[in-house]
């Protein structure tokens, strides 16, 4: 019991009563409401039909999932350009799972590897910032970074058959051996993270500026900043001895759009067409409520970068705005790793200016949002 004092039991018990809230809401609109029909071009991710506390946790990006761990990066991967525009440790790990436990290698067997891999990552990941917090935070306070995480409208995609908690994970074990100086240890860890997103490059830039903070010199300090890199660079080796193609990554990432459709499109709707952004495609708020939450994100960013050590600091900065810059789709999700606003945030919320009904509406609305959010998506609706 003693490695649950603290802020990591209260923290534990605030986010599994909150997933079993979840989890009620997806089973009984699973019996209740049939799904939407697929997009075009979208994957078919119904995997567990007959088990609807289950199957609607693995829509949309989990069938690209599920295809890499069934088929791998091959011709029969349904995938556009051939699975290549995911990277790969989530998707081994769902076949590992699914080989240790002798199931029957199908698409069902599969999404739920995925689940349990997720999951697990979700309870682990919520003890690292518990613990992570009460290094940064004093107090009571160190429990509200987490129920902010909890709470965060898109935090639903922790729990579904995504790689968001296991890439959570990783981040914040790379920032715990951070602070703790273990600067190549953080590095090593890092490259498992270049190794499940795109996103875990931002721990090059972080831990090049923690360790020179921290006085690292020479060939540890290059070794530290440059070990995350390895990731991803071995998964480019992969792509062109077996693909010819060393960016393979960013060939595949191409088929699902750029910057004109992910960020342009979008600027000249809201700005030309407001009435069609509010009234029009329902799939637009999606956007808007993207935009909403990355304005709040950068908002934070001076406190971000005032108060909390330079690692954190610099990952979170780097995150928030390098995909604001990229992308408005998928933003949402794509900022949960953001951990340094949930500590500031949760530093403000904590405050006593903050207590009885401000924080209290907060929280309700969040709630509220995050439950929308995941029944919409557990019945096919376009958020991803």
């Amino acid at each position: 019991m003693r490695r649950l004092s603290g802020p990591v039991a209260p923290a534990l018990l605030f986010a599994i009563v909150t997933r079993l809230a979840l989890a009620l809401a997806v089973w009984i609109t699973g019996r209740a409401l049939p799904r939407l029909d697929f997009y075009p071009a979208q994957l078919p991710d119904s995997f567990l039909p007959n088990h609807p506390a289950l199957d609607g946790w693995a829509r949309w990006d989990s069938a690209h999932y599920v295809a890499l761990a069934r088929y791998g990066y091959s011709t029969a991967n349904p995938s556009d350009g051939d699975g290549l525009g995911f990277l790969p440790l989530y998707s081994m790990l769902m076949r590992g799972l699914v080989w240790l436990s002798g199931w029957d290698a199908t698409d069902g067997a599969y999404a739920v590897a995925g689940l349990v891999v997720a999951n697990l990552c979700f309870i682990v990941a919520i003890a690292l910032l518990a613990k992570l917090s009460s290094r940064v935070l004093s107090g009571h306070t160190a429990v509200y970074p987490v129920m902010l995480l909890c709470l965060m409208p898109y935090s639903f995609f922790l729990n579904a058959a995504y790689s968001e908690s296991l890439f959570l994970v990783i981040i914040l074990t790379t920032m715990l051996l951070a602070m703790d100086g273990k600067w190549l240890g953080a590095g090593a860890v890092g490259a498992l993270a270049s190794l499940t997103r795109l996103a875990g490059l931002a721990l090059v830039p972080a831990l090049f500026w923690g360790a020179w903070k921290d006085g690292i010199r020479g060939w540890r300090l290059l070794a530290t900043g440059l070990l995350p890199l390895a990731g991803f660079v071995g998964y480019s080796i992969f792509t062109t001895i077996w693909h010819e193609d060393p960016f393979a990554y960013f060939t595949a990432q191409q088929h699902w759009g750029g910057w004109n459709e992910h960020v342009r499109f979008y600027a000249e709707l809201f700005f030309r067409h407001p009435r069609e952004t509010l009234a029009g495609d329902p799939r637009n708020l999606v956007i808007v409520l993207n935009l909403a939450i990355a304005i709040v994100f950068l908002a934070l960013l001076p406190l971000v970068w005032k108060r909390l050590p330079p690692t954190i600091a610099m990952f979170t900065v780097v995150t928030v705005v390098a995909h604001v810059v990229v992308t408005w789709v998928s933003l949402g999700r794509y900022l949960l790793p953001a951990i340094g606003v949930y500590l500031v945030l949760g530093a403000v919320v904590a405050s006593p200016r903050w207590s009885g009904w401000a924080r209290d509406a907060l929280f309700t609305v969040l709630a509220i949002l995050l439950a929308t959010l995941t029944i919409l998506f557990s019945r096919g609706f376009w958020v991803v």
